[in-house]
């Protein structure tokens, strides 16, 4: 039997039904994203694919770790002190001020990883010598490390470079210096010296950096202490000039003489007041107010004596009379002591203004000295701005020399100081475990990047394959209905028929609609037969045309069981086999290939005369194919194929037409157009979707009726066969089977 297969109805229509002919199936939209169920069925159908994916990736990545050197990580860790005070305020000359923490840590890690770090500790340790670090890059003992060439210095520091890796701890100021080497030893040594190396060349460039600081101040001392001795005899010069002796320019003689003046003014202007007062108080000739201001005159004495006199007076006057010699006595006492006050009066009067007059003048001569003083001090003060300016070029001179100067000697005490900021905590140790290679992780990863790699490359095929699978690929590719599908024959059926064929063995190979009719491929057969039946809504098809799109695809096997189906329902049935370049029918059936179909159609023999009537199966006949002619298209395009289809329609209830592949040659085209219905086969995984929009076009052409699509060699096991049919798959039909013992069954 040849590789052609067979059909079974889609499962998801109802058996016996089928779209009316010249009907299209409408395309539905391919939704942009694959469902769950879409992706699960990928994965079964692409399993092996996966499955190869994942153990080819996972046995090279297990091999590839075995074979990989074992490699061994030592790490020291470095407390970097980089807010630590700095007692001789010089901190700047190793680290930049105003960068942030992270910033000052980040750049040391990068001195760490620097080719000047590297290159010292491979002059230092000779690694350009050994071969567990330099591989075969190693050179002879005798040769240095200046006396490679650049290529091969390059490659050894992207070799150091490779190996050692530097990071800071989170939260802290320790950095981990870690180097990784074949030997154990090897990286812990290589660990500790990058450490101590580092230390060293932070002290060296904090000592270069003091030694120019110490050199650029010694060269700037000298003109700085000329500069200040210069400003400092300037100083002088002015004050001398100016007059300021003071050490400040507010403090000098005439500022000093001046304010004194302003005192005594303001004394004197006081005393003058004082002594006008009692000047106007004695030109007023009142004894009773000049005594009262001027208790150190005797008027008061005098006052308080005629006083007294006035009264013992009145009292002999009342006594004695006014005649009365001691009474005269007392008048004449009264009168000397008038005269003696109005003298008084005037000395008293001439006294006060003459110290009047003498305050007056005082006052005046200091309010003339005061003047004169401020005119000096109003020149002193335009002299007091200059010299500040002097006087404050002296001071930020001196001030300059002073600070560079202790900051030589600061910078001369640091560079003798061998100090750092920089302290290793912990030494590197021997280590034990090799970290490389890891082999559960790297087969873990192997595994799980097998599977993506498995599940990426299904989904890649899946969508490269162009091939028709399913009924769903012939609705949504080819806008064409589909008849159902097929599952494939069983391997015994196949070698049983390769092998008569193969032999040239004549007889009856039996369809597989009779020697398994309780099969799944015969269940399919017969529901290709009800949906073609009832795909009319008239009357049944008397002619069926089977063909497909490319060779080895099932037509001729298709054929054979429609026919035999239909057969069975007690009506004649009359196949043709029209392939008339590779014939098939014959094989299957053992049909003698003397005449036929060809003779018939060339007029040498009678159409009556090479039917041939399958004893085995009753109501099949046949029409062989015959000998091949030289023109098979122009034949079946002959007025003779018609007038032998319209006498046969006429005894027969029902015609099968086997005809070749529409893209191969032009004969089923031509015989399209007299039949009832087209069915086209497609075998799973081998049809082309634009090979079969390819026929489609073709037959609609010359206005053949396309009945639809069926899906032929459908796996048992793929998940198609199990899209349709759900996990009952070809148990179903067993399940019903008459050679199944009956048992609790449902």
């Amino acid at each position: 039997m040849s590789q052609e297969n067979q059909i079974v109805l889609n499962s998801s229509e109802v058996p016996g039904v089928c779209l009316p002919p010249g009907a299209s199936a409408s395309i539905d939209t391919r939704d942009e994203q694959i469902s769950l169920v879409q992706f699960w069925r990928i994965l079964q159908k692409r399993r092996w694919l996966v499955v190869c994916s994942l153990v080819a990736i996972v046995a090279v990545i297990t091999t590839v770790s075995f074979l990989i050197p074992k490699r061994y990580d030592a790490s020291s860790r470095v407390l970097l002190d980089m807010e630590g005070n700095d007692a001789l305020g010089l901190e700047q000359i190793v680290m930049p001020i105003g960068l942030d923490l992270n910033t000052k840590l980040e750049t040391q890690i990068r001195i760490v990883q620097s080719d000047t770090i590297a290159i010292t500790v491979i002059k230092q340790l000779g690694l350009h010598h050994k071969p567990e670090f330099a591989g075969q890059l190693a050179v002879p003992m005798n040769k240095d490390f200046d006396e490679l060439d650049v290529q091969q210095r390059a490659r050894l520091l992207t070799m150091f470079h490779k190996y050692l890796t530097v990071q800071l701890i989170p939260k802290t100021q320790i950095i981990e210096i870690h180097f990784r080497s074949k030997s154990p030893a090897l990286a812990s040594e290589v660990a500790d010296v990058v450490a101590n190396t580092y230390i060293e060349h932070n002290f060296q460039t904090k000592y270069r950096a003091t030694l120019q600081t110490s050199d650029w101040l010694t060269k700037q001392l000298d003109d700085l202490k000329k500069h200040a001795e210069t400003s400092q005899e300037t100083l002088i010069a002015y004050q001398k000039k100016t007059g300021i002796l003071g050490t400040d320019e507010t403090h000098n003689i005439i500022t000093e003489k001046l304010d004194e003046l302003n005192k005594q003014l303001s004394t004197a202007e006081g005393d003058r007041i004082v002594k006008e007062a009692k000047y106007r108080i004695a030109m007023s000739e009142n004894p009773e107010l000049i005594a009262s201001v001027l208790p150190e005159s005797v008027l008061g004495a005098l006052y308080k004596q005629r006083a007294q006199s006035k009264a013992e007076l009145a009292q002999m006057t009342a006594k004695y009379g006014a005649s009365y010699p001691p009474v005269l006595q007392l008048k004449s006492e009264i009168d000397d002591l008038n005269s003696s006050i109005q003298q008084e009066v005037e000395r008293t009067g001439e006294r006060v203004r003459a110290e009047y007059q003498a305050a007056l003048k005082s006052e005046q001569m200091l309010d003339s000295s005061l003047e004169r003083q401020k005119q000096e001090a109003f020149k002193l003060n335009g002299d007091a701005i200059q010299y500040a300016i002097l006087r404050r070029d002296v001071e930020s001179s001196r001030d300059l020399y002073e600070g560079l100067l202790k900051k030589l000697k600061e910078a001369g005490i640091l560079a003798g100081l061998k100090s750092s900021n920089i302290n290793v905590i912990d030494r590197a140790n021997i280590p034990v475990e090799p970290v490389e290679p890891k082999i559960p992780l790297n087969i873990g990863l192997g595994c799980l990047g097998g599977l993506l790699f498995g599940v990426a490359l299904a989904f890649v095929v899946e969508n490269v394959d162009t091939s028709i699978r399913t009924p769903e690929d012939v609705e949504n590719y080819c806008n064409l209905p589909s008849l159902g599908i097929v599952p494939s024959v069983p391997a015994t059926n196949k070698s049983e028929a390769k092998l008569m064929a193969r032999n040239g063995r004549k007889g009856l190979i039996r369809p597989v609609a009779i020697q398994d009719r309780n099969s799944g491929s015969a269940e399919a057969y017969r529901a290709l037969r009800t949906s073609l039946l009832l795909s009319s809504p008239v009357a049944p098809p008397q002619v069926f045309m089977i063909t497909s799109a490319m060779m080895q695809e099932g037509k001729s096997f298709t054929a054979v069981n429609l026919a035999v189906v239909l057969a069975q329902t007690g009506k004649d049935v009359l196949l043709i086999d029209s392939d008339m370049r590779r014939p098939a029918v014959n094989k299957y059936l053992g049909i003698p290939m003397n005449a036929g179909l060809s003779s018939c159609l060339a007029g040498a023999e009678d159409p009556d005369s090479v039917i041939v009537k399958i004893e085995d199966i009753p109501g099949l006949h046949v029409v062989p194919a015959g000998p091949m002619p030289p023109y098979p298209s122009e034949m079946l395009a002959s007025d003779a194929m018609p007038q032998l289809l319209r006498k046969w329609r006429q005894r027969f209830r029902y015609i099968v037409l086997d005809t070749p592949p529409v893209l191969a040659v032009t004969d089923a085209t031509v015989c399209a157009k007299l039949a009832d219905v087209v069915v086209l086969i497609a075998r799973s995984q081998q049809t082309g979707r634009q090979s079969l929009v390819r026929t489609r076009d073709l037959l609609r052409k010359v206005r053949a009726n396309i009945a639809g699509v069926v899906v032929n060699d459908l796996s048992l096991n793929s998940v198609e066969y199990r899209q349709y049919y759900g996990y009952y798959g070809n148990g179903y039909y067993q399940y019903y089977s008459p050679d199944k013992k009956n048992g609790n069954n449902n």
